[in-house]
């Protein structure tokens, strides 16, 4: 397993930075490391790069990312360049080296001051329709390493899972197996479920980066990359636009203050950050998804309303992440709860009064 002190001498051993990086470019090698070892390593005149290593030999995922990589950068140029790319593979140590963007910045580090930018969301939407656009086949019968409807079963959790979780976890599953209402919407969106197309799985804002634009084009442009491609795979695309939806709809949600946990939605106009203000970069997303989709109309009014039911399972998952370290359960989960259930009951609705996305948008 990869240390910190072990990334510059691996790198010098198989020729991916200099020995003038190490001695006079200013090497720096920052630890990135959550669920795998990831280390990013950037010098003065190189390229910048990332070090990827699972913290768990059994785990296959860093592995499944590169297949993924290789093979959609293959199969779609304009895709490729929304991507990070490999540099190489190390299959006997599952090192993944990819290169990194200068100057990246994820959605959540560009939204922190309130801007929600409908350059960057429109080139989501792109990228996401480009990746749907793929045949299940581009794959192979590679199959990736997670069950990527899982968070569609929140509500049925495995007895090894319930057993880990903290007391602010099984409280918040409790109270979504006390609503039949809730539960039967989830069952009814697994139900449901497809596998037709090749879908990222783990859309967030802290997986959407940008940085500069590549050379050649305007200076203040902005390039999104796309990256984290471990739970990759067969399935919903309905999945991947509802948790980009669901990410706006959680921000809003987590900065409205709660006073009160019986009415969380008391002061809802005091939102930090203003859905009103979120709704253009919503907007932007869908109609530029919409105008590059392969998909006909009529499938693409279908797939943004059960996105949105989506959007809503996405608001369920980031309260269960939030609650994961903790042993009560916060105000705000039980608001994820209600608006859940509200979305849910009128996807419709939340289609045009949450995401502000006009029933007339742009039909081909």
């Amino acid at each position: 397993m990869l240390d910190h002190a072990d990334v510059m001498p691996y790198l010098l051993e198989r020729d991916l930075i200099s020995a003038r990086a190490v001695v006079d470019g200013g090497l720096r090698i920052v630890d990135m490391s959550r669920r795998n070892r990831v280390f990013v390593v950037t010098a003065d005149g190189e390229p910048g790069l990332v070090v990827k290593q699972p913290s768990d030999a059994d785990d296959d995922g860093v592995r499944h990312e590169a297949v993924v990589l290789e093979r959609l950068r293959a199969a779609d140029h304009r895709l490729a360049a929304r991507l990070p790319a490999p540099v190489s593979y190390d299959p006997a140590a599952g090192v993944l080296v990819l290169e990194a963007a200068p100057d990246a910045q994820d959605l959540r580090e560009r939204h922190a001051h309130g801007r929600f930018s409908r350059e960057l969301a429109a080139q989501a939407g792109q990228t996401l329709a480009l990746l749907h656009a793929m045949a299940p086949a581009t794959l192979g019968d590679h199959e990736g390493p997670l069950n990527l409807s899982w968070a569609l079963q929140l509500h049925r959790p495995s007895l090894k899972a319930a057993q880990h979780m903290t007391g602010a976890a099984s409280e918040l599953v409790r109270t979504i197996q006390r609503s039949q209402e809730l539960c039967a919407a989830l069952d009814e969106l697994h139900a449901s479920w497809r596998d037709d197309a090749v879908i990222h799985g783990d859309i967030r804002w802290d997986n959407v980066l940008t940085g500069r634009a590549p050379t050649g084009t305007s200076p203040r442009r902005s390039r999104l990359l796309l990256v984290d491609w471990e739970s990759a795979g067969r399935g919903d695309p309905s999945l991947d636009l509802g948790a980009f939806f669901g990410e706006y709809l959680y921000a809003w949600l987590r900065s409205i203050p709660i006073v009160d946990p019986e009415d969380p939605g008391r002061l809802l106009a005091h939102a930090g950050r203003p859905l009103a203000r979120m709704r253009p970069a919503l907007s932007a997303f869908w109609l530029s998804y919409a105008r590059h989709s392969s998909a006909a109309a009529p499938e693409l009014g279908r797939l943004l309303r059960r996105a949105a039911s989506c959007a809503a399972v996405r608001v369920l998952t980031c309260a269960f992440e939030g609650s994961a370290s903790r042993h009560e359960l916060p105000g705000s989960a039980y608001f994820a709860l209600q608006l859940s259930l509200k979305i849910l009951g009128r996807p419709d609705e939340a289609v045009a009064h949450l995401l502000g996305i006009s029933a007339s948008w742009p039909r081909r």
